[in-house]
């Protein structure tokens, strides 16, 4: 070796081992006394074997090289780089909790921007994984901290929807950078160590738990026991989609048979129609192998939202519950729906809608919820789909939310409807009271009220019937054809097929103004 070299190996064999020691051995011993891994153990966890390449190894905390720092800062409390998922190449960062408790400093911070600026131009997925108590961000010396954070952010949001962007919240993130996560596409949630929390004082001992952010605030896609689980998770999202927006989601070899009819279907429903059914039930007989990969499991519960695989194609799949709420669609249900097939439809992952809804609540409470505005913007979003779509109705599709989910005008490829389908603008029950109250009134006094009411009732049921109404083809309560139950997975899988090479564009424009 030349002379040229005299010292310099070394001095990077002294950065590499000072990075890896991060806080110390008493901060690691702390982190995996609180049931965490330490940042490069996640990393190390998540990518293939021998995989990483880090990037920034040698930034410190500039305060040290001033000597105004009594503690270490190795890389700047923020471990980054290259590597892969399967074959498949990402960019992956984690904050390090036990250099400054994983507070993102200056460089950290700038670091984070560069790389998710690299991920865009690279075409490749992203994922972080947060583990700080917040910013350690100066505020002397020009603010260089404070603009790597809006780098950070304005970053997130210019490159969202060009590559995926996976966030794991594995201990605490609050402050500003509690925002990363939930811009992210998918926000997973250790549910014993994560917390989320902008600032401010919680009222309750849940409040920024996973648990919280699940079930209230609806932030959280995915929770997990543990931060293998967690990670174990972001590598099965991945499975499902693409590199990139110009990019199709990976197929998988199927095992399962393509024109596979499914007995099971005759029985899900009860013979009742005022009784309910759990949907997942009918998703679970008819994806490929079972498998249903639900997000949000815990929030709006009357809608589903998850993803899937027919004949080994990836799908988002979207379905009315009845088993909450009768499937409504109110606000919270609205905002998980529009999210999601925004997340589809740029991805290039088709949608697969399965309609068994009563509709968008009316009243006072729901008014002031602003339901009109969320269904304004799930009927906004819809529209603007390019992506392959099939609309499955099953039993009742009332109302607004016959449109919102897909309805014949709507630009789904196919609809097929179950014989069981109900097509009306509100329950028939509604109409009879609001339609024959006289009649009806005049009955009670004679004592034929129930007699009278069941007329009523069963003949606008034959008339909203998908047996009648299908015999037209120009309007939107109807389908392209009613199909045997026990073919609904042929038939998705054959629309699918039909719809893959289709390009479809929306009116040009500089952007669309979607209803808030």
């Amino acid at each position: 070796m030349g002379q040229w070299m005299d010292g310099f190996l070394e001095k990077l064999e002294a950065n590499h081992r000072e990075n890896l020691a991060g806080g110390g051995p008493e901060r690691i011993r702390v982190q995996h006394e609180l049931g965490k891994l330490t940042a490069r153990e996640r990393i190390d966890y998540l990518l293939d074997p021998g995989s990483f390449e880090e990037l920034g190894s040698l930034v410190r905390d500039p305060r040290e090289r001033l000597g105004e720092l009594d503690k270490p800062s190795p890389s700047d409390g923020v471990v980054m780089g290259l590597g892969d998922i399967g074959g498949r190449p990402v960019m992956v960062y984690a904050t390090d909790f036990t250099v400054m408790s994983g507070s993102l400093g200056g460089q950290g911070v700038w670091k984070i921007a560069e790389l998710m600026a690299m991920a865009g131009q690279e075409g490749i997925p992203i994922i972080g994984m947060f583990d700080s108590v917040g910013s350690r961000i100066s505020f002397t010396r020009g603010f260089f901290g404070l603009h790597g954070l809006a780098k950070l952010v304005r970053n997130y949001c210019l490159f969202s929807g060009v590559v995926p962007q996976i966030a794991l919240v594995l201990g605490p993130c609050a402050g500003p950078l509690a925002q990363i996560p939930v811009l992210s596409d998918f926000l997973i949630m250790n549910e014993k160590t994560g917390f989320l929390w902008l600032g401010g004082e919680r009222e309750s001992e849940d409040a920024g738990r996973a648990d919280f952010h699940m079930m209230k605030s609806g932030q959280v896609d995915l929770m997990a026991q543990s931060d293998e689980a967690a990670m174990d998770l972001a590598k099965r999202l991945l499975e499902f989609m693409p590199q990139n927006c110009w990019q199709d989601p990976p197929r998988k070899i199927p095992a399962d048979d393509p024109e596979r009819r499914e007995e099971a279907l005759l029985e899900v429903m009860p013979d009742n129609p005022k009784f309910t059914y759990d949907v997942h039930e009918i998703i679970e007989l008819i994806v490929d192998d079972g498998e249903f990969f639900e997000m949000k499991e815990d929030f709006a519960p009357n809608l589903l939202v998850g993803l899937a695989r027919f004949d080994g194609m990836p799908v988002g799949i979207s379905a009315s519950n009845p088993e909450e709420l009768s499937g409504i669609m109110e606000p919270n249900a609205s905002d998980k729906y529009d999210r999601f097939i925004m997340f589809l439809d740029n991805f290039n992952i088709p949608l697969i809608n399965f309609s068994d809804t009563t509709a968008y609540p009316p009243g006072d409470k729901w008014e002031r919820m602003g339901v009109i505005r969320h269904g304004a913007k799930n009927l906004h979003g819809y529209s603007h789909l390019t992506n392959s779509k099939v609309t499955i109705v099953l039993r009742r599709s009332y109302g607004g939310s016959n449109i919102t989910m897909g309805c014949s005008k709507m630009g789904p490829d196919f609809i097929y409807g179950w014989p069981t389908v109900e097509f009306a603008p509100t329950g028939p029950e509604s109409i009879v009271l609001a339609v024959f109250h006289k009649q009806l009134a005049q009955a009670r006094k004679d004592g034929n009220y129930d007699e009278l009411y069941d007329f009523y009732l069963n003949t606008l049921k034959e008339n909203f019937s998908v047996m009648n109404m299908g015999k037209g083809y120009t309007h939107y309560y109807t389908v392209n054809e009613v199909i045997d139950p026990r073919d609904t997975r042929p038939r998705i899988i054959k629309a699918l097929r039909a719809a893959a090479g289709k390009h479809e564009m929306v009116p040009a424009k500089r952007r669309y103004i979607k209803p808030a």
